[in-house]
Formats: structure tokens, C-alpha cells, sequence
């Protein structure tokens, strides 16, 4: 069998950071890692970052593998050969509602080739519990998670890090805080028990019946998945930018996106570097432009990305006119 991981967290909180230093510490220890990629529409930027890494990544465009593009991520599950020595990580948009999924995951007749899921939810330290309306997703995150990754650490004092981990362990006391090493040897251990096991068995690893997580009741292995009834309260909308923009422009058009933009990203070239592509990234509180050099797919252009409710298409249009001029 192969180890299934679901990696969590709310948007922004670093699940492709954390992607970045889980691979080559899996690679290590002598395990290979395929990554399926979902978010917001365009992937294939989270993948450019992980372009370097020595794993296979599947992007998978879509809203997300919770409801809309459930459908997308279980054939690419379905079609997914025995690998012995290896593990599969799906690292979901920051707007997964994963207990619903993990219910999917566990069920699913189809994926006995896989074992039942872990999931590692990533926290960010210095926003968790300051989304506003959103708090009740983020907690709803980790309470169904095996593991618990807190990021961002270098930003907050020990105070702030000792009571996000006892607010996490109050949530779920059944999940483990641990960092990405600690993951990485886990899951060795893991590839190694269940190598010769060609399907599942008694093995339980996913705490969906962690305090507050819902329960899940399905007649059938098999589930009809077209069916989905809940949404998000997320939109996200991609616009093309200019093939080439100015440093300072760039840095003043993402400070001045409108509030109502949780997340932004995209790819960019500057007109200082015009031979270079970035992935640049403003995440949910930070107003600072995050950067990292890719190297992307032949077709790559230029493009924001935004996540956010009742997003002003207009404006943000308007902004974006205003690079080029």
C-alpha cells in the first residue's frame, strides 16, 4: 500500500513551504513523495515553487477537492500504480472543508490501494484565531487532524507559541504537534509497515472522531460524488498582468488590494529582470510581497490570482490596467 496524506490548513498558513522542506527530508530516508496540488484555479503556480524537488507533482486546477473537484481527485487516486516505497501527499486549498473529504478518502471502495489518510494540518502561529468570520473553518482544520504543524514560528514570541499549542491541543488532544523532520520519520515508519501489505486492513490513522469533528455515514463504499451541497464562502477570481511590470508598481498595487482579498498570488516578471519569472504571494494580514524564483512551464504567463469574498472584480481589473500604464 501506499501512505495517503491529506495536508491542511487554512490559506496562507505555508503547506507548499512546508512541502519544500518535507520532500527532501522524505528523499533522506529513502522515500519517494508525489504531490497532487489543488487550489484555486491555477495550481500550476504552487507547483512552479516545488519545480526543483525531486517528487512528482500533479496539479489539479479547480475550487476545491472537498466539493467541485472531488470528482478530478479521486480519479487521479484511482489511477495512482502501486509504488512500493512511496507516499502520496494531496495538499488541499486553504478553503477545505476537510472532515467532509477525509469522509471520502476513508470510504472510498476504490482506494484500498492506498492506506486510510493521515492529515497534517499546518498552522500559522501568528494568525491562528485571527481570520474574523473565518475562525470556525480553521478550527474545524485541525480538529480533524493526526498531525500538527505549526509554521511561521521565527514571527511570534514563546508566549504566543506556548498558547496556540494549548489552544491546538484543546481542540484535538489526540493530534500531534511536530515538526516537519518528526513528519518525515513518521511517515518512513509508516512506508516501511505497510509496504507488503497489499490493501487495507485494520490500520486506523485518520481521528475523525476527534472531539467536535462530525461523524460520517455513507450506505455504500462506493459513493456518488456529483453530488455536493455545500459551498464555500470563497470566491477566486485569475486575471492576466502585464508581460512585464516595475518593481516599486508591483510592491504598491499588492498594498493596495482591497480587504476583501483573503489571498493573492501569481506569477510575475520585472521589468529589472525581464528574463526571470516569480511566484510572488501576499498573504491574509501581511501586506509585505512575498517572492520566489521559479521555473515555469512553457506556456506560464504572467498572472493574480485572487481568494476572497464578494471579490470587486472591477476594481481589481482597474488596479491591474493601472501596472501598465
Amino acid at each position: 500500500m501506499i501512505p495517503l496524506v491529506l495536508l491542511a490548513g487554512f490559506l496562507g498558513a505555508g503547506k507548499t513551504r512546508l512541502l519544500t522542506t518535507l520532500v527532501p527530508q522524505l528523499a533522506a530516508r529513502g522515500v519517494r513523495a508525489r504531490i497532487i496540488l489543488n487550489d484555486f484555479r491555477n495550481a500550476r503556480i504552487d507547483a512552479a515553487r516545488l519545480s526543483e524537488l525531486n517528487a512528482l507533482v500533479t496539479p489539479l486546477a479547480g475550487e476545491c477537492v472537498c466539493c467541485s473537484s472531488l470528482r478530478e481527485l479521486l480519479d487521479l487516486l484511482y489511477d495512482t500504480p502501486p509504488d512500493p516505497g512511496s507516499v502520496l501527499l494531496i495538499e488541499a486549498n486553504g478553503a477545505t472543508e476537510t472532515d467532509d473529504l477525509l469522509g471520502h478518502l476513508t470510504t472510498d471502495g476504490h482506494l484500498g490501494h492506498f492506506t486510510l489518510p493521515l492529515q497534517v494540518t499546518v498552522v500559522d502561529a501568528a494568525r491562528w484565531q485571527k481570520r474574523w468570520w473565518h475562525n470556525g473553518l480553521e478550527e474545524a482544520q485541525v480538529r480533524t487532524a493526526t498531525h500538527l504543524v505549526l509554521n511561521w514560528l521565527d514571527k511570534v514570541a514563546a508566549s504566543r507559541r506556548d498558547a496556540v499549542t494549548t489552544a491546538l491541543q484543546a481542540l484535538n488532544p489526540r493530534a500531534r504537534v511536530v515538526t516537519s523532520d518528526d513528519l518525515a520519520a513518521a511517515l518512513h515508519t509508516l512506508v516501511e509497515d505497510v509496504t507488503r501489505e497489499p490493501a487495507r486492513g485494520g490500520r486506523v490513522t485518520a481521528s475523525t472522531d476527534a472531539p467536535g469533528a462530525r461523524a460520517h455515514h455513507f450506505a455504500t463504499p462506493a459513493l456518488a460524488h456529483g453530488d455536493r451541497s455545500h459551498t464555500h464562502p470563497f470566491g477566486s477570481l485569475a486575471l492576466p498582468l502585464p508581460a512585464v511590470v516595475a518593481r516599486d508598481r508591483f510592491q504598491a498595487f499588492v498594498q493596495a488590494l482591497p480587504e476583501s482579498v483573503v489571498r493573492a498570488k501569481g506569477l510575475v516578471r520585472f521589468a529589472d529582470r525581464p528574463a526571470e519569472m516569480f511566484v510572488w504571494n501576499r498573504v491574509p494580514g501581511a501586506r509585505r510581497l512575498s517572492l520566489d524564483r521559479s521555473r515555469p512551464h512553457d506556456d506560464a504567463t504572467a498572472t493574480a490570482l485572487f481568494i476572497g469574498v464578494e471579490l470587486p472584480v472591477a476594481t481589481l481589473r482597474e488596479q491591474i490596467a493601472a501596472l501598465a500604464d
